[in-house]
């Protein structure tokens, strides 16, 4: 028998690409981004797409449109209030996760498996959850609604196959173990799209969805065509800390991060990577397309988990209920 899967925080829909197929019809997907919704609605066309607020959704709409309980449970609620890359993130997570921002979507994420009661949950969010106290607060609010028993997987994704490296925090009752396998390089995994020059043109049936290039302005495709492997041209700083932003990527190393609001040089050619090369480096196939305006495409693939990491995690959960 199938096991029901609800995925909050869907996004896209990476985290549901590894449950999908244990799951089929049984498979539920919330958010409340219309343009990820499109997405995940035009990819998983068999699982209920609904777009709603999670901080008002109560358990019940979710049980009379499953008619049940789910078994599984999925989330990834946002992270920017927790992520490094914040100019906030030197206070104590309590302040965030108490407050009024996007933070205590987390909360609303334990109230809902709380209430549903699922055989396995599984949360997803960055590593800096762990620091100023969050750890101690994640197992606090567990035990509120009466879950003793979690664990504190850190997956680091390129150990693991993926083709760009990515360290995320994954919270579950149960304990996560991976296999490793060895990441491709940058070019192993993009290097056969086709050429979107003149080629491109002469040669409409190679087309890709979601492999368009972004027009450059004259004096950013002239930093463009400065920038040298693992080189950034721009920079943006946020508190105290200083990031690169539109890095060539090296050909034949893993890929940095792929993040929403980041964007990558290609390693040979001057001009960002499309939408379709960031999706392949976190390792959507070709047949996922991607629904929306561009920068929302971007940030899609960007704020996901690796559909790759995904189909491993789902593995291990489903062998768990068997």
């Amino acid at each position: 028998m199938s096991p029901s899967v609800l995925d909050l925080f869907c996004g896209a829909g990476g985290f549901s690409a590894g449950f999908v197929p244990y799951s089929g019809r049984e498979h539920m997907g919330i958010d409340n981004d219309p343009f990820a919704i499109a997405t995940y609605s035009a990819n998983y066309p068999r699982s209920q797409a609904i777009l709603d607020d999670i901080s008002r959704l109560h358990s019940q709409v979710i049980r009379s449109r499953f008619g049940k309980s789910p078994e599984i449970v999925i989330a990834s609620p946002p992270c920017e209030e927790f992520s490094m890359a914040n100019p906030d993130s030197v206070s104590r997570v309590s302040e965030r996760v108490y407050g009024t921002g996007s933070a205590r979507l987390l909360l609303d994420t334990i109230r809902l498996i709380g209430d549903l009661s699922p055989a396995v949950f599984v949360i997803e969010n960055v590593a800096a959850l762990m620091r100023s106290g969050g750890r101690d607060i994640v197992i606090q609010e567990l035990e509120r609604v009466g879950i003793s028993d979690v664990h504190f997987n850190l997956i680091r994704a390129h150990l693991h196959g993926n083709p760009s490296k990515r360290l995320r925090l994954f919270m579950s009752n149960r304990r996560l173990t991976l296999p490793r396998f060895r990441a491709p390089c940058v070019m192993d995994v993009i290097g056969d799209l086709p050429s979107l020059g003149i080629e491109a043109i002469l040669s409409p049936g190679d087309a890709v969805p979601n492999h368009e290039t972004q027009p450059l302005s004259l004096e950013n495709l002239k930093q463009v065509s400065r920038a040298r492997h693992g080189r950034g041209t721009k920079r943006f700083r946020t508190g105290n800390r200083d990031f690169p932003n539109w890095v060539r990527l090296a050909p034949d190393r893993v890929s940095t991060s792929i993040n929403g609001l980041s964007r990558y040089i290609h390693p040979y050619e001057n001009r960002l990577l499309t939408v379709r090369e960031h999706a392949r480096l976190m390792s959507y196939d070709d047949s996922f397309v991607f629904a929306g305006p561009t920068v929302s495409q971007y940030n899609q693939v960007g704020e996901s988990v690796p559909p790759l990491i995904s189909r491993l995690i789902a593995q291990e959960v489903v062998r768990n209920l068997e």
